[in-house]
């Protein structure tokens, strides 16, 4: 394995869009675990949401937040834009030196990591990359 991605993204919509949100974390994490790397996804507290009745927004953020700083990296899955959580983790990692990257093809090339984000909602997320 090359190293361990945390992968951010969307999450929090209604029902359906919960879970499409679910299914391109997934699928972005697929792609990253079929490049070679080890991957953590924060979806995966929905089975333990539906299997102990979480309530709380916390119950579900705060858990892959230890998992992201251990991370070597950060994938950011491309329905990131309007997401408050993803911009924390974003943060999170950039003040912990952890490369965050826009997708699997920057992440494999080691290019375009993100140095800084801005964002003021509902606007999309305004990136410095280097």
């Amino acid at each position: 394995m090359k190293g361990r991605v945390y992968i951010a993204g969307k999450l929090n919509a209604d029902a359906v869009g919960y879970l499409y949100n679910v299914h391109k974390m997934m699928t972005t994490a697929e792609k990253v675990r079929k490049a070679g790397y080890a991957i953590f996804v924060p979806a995966i507290d929905l089975l333990l949401g539906i299997k102990f009745g979480y309530t709380n927004y916390h119950d579900y953020f705060d858990n892959g937040q230890e998992w992201l700083k251990a991370s070597d990296a950060v994938v950011l899955v491309d329905n990131f834009y309007t997401s408050k959580g993803t911009y924390q983790e974003i943060k999170t990692a950039l003040d912990r030196g952890i490369p965050v990257y826009r997708n699997v093809d920057d992440l494999k090339n080691e290019r375009n990591a993100v140095k800084s984000v801005v964002v003021t909602f509902p606007e999309p997320f305004k990136f410095k990359a280097v």
